[in-house]
């Protein structure tokens, strides 16, 4: 698990501003999620990879603006060099952090602040 430092919490605020996911795309995608209620198994996971795919074009879009602090915060979350953190898989990076209690709680307790 990650621990939050003050260097990772100010790359994390970099890389989310220069990717610009900002309040308007996280309710969008809130939304989007919501519509998944009463629906069967089929239909959710459709809604799912359509979620998924949103969030892949807005990142990817605009993540070579951030590709420094995306290197350097992969390389400080999972102690490796830079150079191994340019190699890293970015879809087995994302599964682990979205499974990090640490780093989602982060952006839940700023979420709600807001």
């Amino acid at each position: 698990m990650m621990k939050l430092t003050i260097d990772s919490m100010c790359l994390i605020s970099s890389i989310v501003d220069k990717v610009q996911i900002d309040d308007k795309f996280i309710q969008e995608m809130i939304n989007l999620g919501k519509t998944a209620k009463g629906k069967n198994k089929a239909e959710v996971e459709n809604l799912q990879k359509q979620i998924g795919m949103k969030i892949i074009l807005k990142i990817g879009s605009k993540i070579h603006l951030a590709k420094t602090e995306l290197i350097d915060f992969i390389s400080s979350y999972k102690s490796i060099s830079k150079e191994d953190a340019e190699k890293e898989d970015m879809i087995g990076f994302i599964k682990e952090i979205m499974g990090d209690e640490n780093f989602i709680s982060f952006f839940k307790s700023t979420a709600m602040s807001k």
